[in-house]
């Protein structure tokens, strides 16, 4: 079968492998049908690592996955049948940890994670995987759909660690996949006004079609002055950075009331960040950073079912697996407008 392998920074390659085994009690074999190219890929395509996780061998990429089982080992459940569309959760977890059984699955001290080394990934055309961690889709959700639900968990995850109540003020910096997606939510947490930034116009253009009220364009504005003009020096009630932490953590704390929440969903270029602390500590800001995402499936399936979030809109570009080079350049180099880059290994 093909796959796509990283090896080193911007190194990407498709190339024949051997194929996977059958799948053994309590696992399936899918066949992938689309996959998402998240920004964590690109921290590793252009940095060589993952939150400082560094592969030493070739490694298959990809976690935002979707696709059909095709076989099913011995003991699977009821509820998955041969033939069956899925979206694939890219989390394994033990089960048996303290954090596991406090209800906290995402931080699970033994936690297997597709794409990040030394566990491939769904950037190939076939794969085992537990079938505790496959959805079944219903025909209202796109194979696209299925494999985005793993990026609206994340958008839902920083979402309820942000508390959003009715009527707040939201500011959201970085209007990708995931900001975009957050910017939606907070729509429909009840948000009365919410503030986007992003330096990339088509961004901003999603921005406003998934609910943001004051767009701000960052070559042009600054978000904390603009704010603060809006609010009449107040802040926002809530600020949530989903770009790559770098001055943005910062423009967080200044631009958030006296008592506001700050959420960090984004993932640092660098494994540092400096932070002006005078600000949060004088507004008391709590500072809650927030990883992948935790029981959200069910919800996230219900929000792309029933239309409350057009999950496809951020589906901007498509390529074959012979074509994962050019998806990650295109991603990385954020051209063509792209939002959300999409593999289809087996397009159905």
């Amino acid at each position: 079968m093909k796959a796509a392998f990283f090896h080193t920074v911007g190194d990407i390659r498709t190339a024949e492998t051997r194929d996977v085994e059958e799948p053994g009690p309590g696992e399936a074999l899918v066949q992938v049908t689309a996959v998402g190219i998240c920004g964590s890929d690109l921290h590793a395509y252009l940095f060589g690592n993952m939150g400082g996780i560094v592969n030493n061998e070739p490694l298959i990429l990809g976690h935002e996955a979707a696709g059909r089982i095709i076989a099913l080992g011995p003991n699977a459940p009821d509820h998955l049948k041969i033939g069956q569309r899925v979206a694939i959760d890219p989390a394994t977890p033990c089960l048996e940890c303290e954090r596991c059984l406090d209800g906290q699955p995402h931080l699970c001290l033994n936690l297997k994670f597709m794409g990040l080394y030394p566990h491939n990934g769904a950037l190939r055309e076939r794969m085992v995987h537990p079938t505790r961690c496959l959805f079944p889709m219903p025909d209202t959700i796109s194979d696209i759909g299925a494999a985005l639900l793993e990026p609206l968990g994340v958008a839902l995850h920083g979402s309820r660690l942000a508390k959003i109540e009715v009527g707040e003020d939201v500011a959201v910096i970085g209007c990708g996949g995931v900001g975009s997606l957050i910017i939606r939510l907070a729509r429909l947490q009840g948000a009365r006004r919410i503030f986007v930034a992003d330096r990339y116009p088509w961004r901003l253009d999603i921005a406003a079609n998934f609910g943001a009220d004051y767009l701000i364009d960052s070559n042009k504005q600054d978000i904390v002055e603009e704010v603060m003009r809006v609010t009449n020096k107040r802040g926002v009630d809530v600020a949530i950075e989903a770009a790559w932490v770098e001055q943005t953590a910062n423009q967080c704390v200044q631009m958030v009331r006296y008592g506001g929440r700050v959420v960090i969903v984004g993932i640092p270029a660098q494994d540092e960040i400096v932070l002006q602390t005078t600000a949060a500590r004088r507004k008391e800001v709590p500072l809650i950073f927030s990883r992948r995402m935790k029981h959200v499936y069910p919800n996230t399936t219900v929000l792309a079912e029933t239309g409350r979030v057009n999950i496809d809109a951020i589906a901007t570009h498509r390529f074959t697996l012979d074509q994962a080079k050019q998806a990650f350049e295109t991603a990385a180099n954020y051209q063509d407008g792209v939002i959300r880059a999409i593999i289809l290994p087996t397009p159905s």
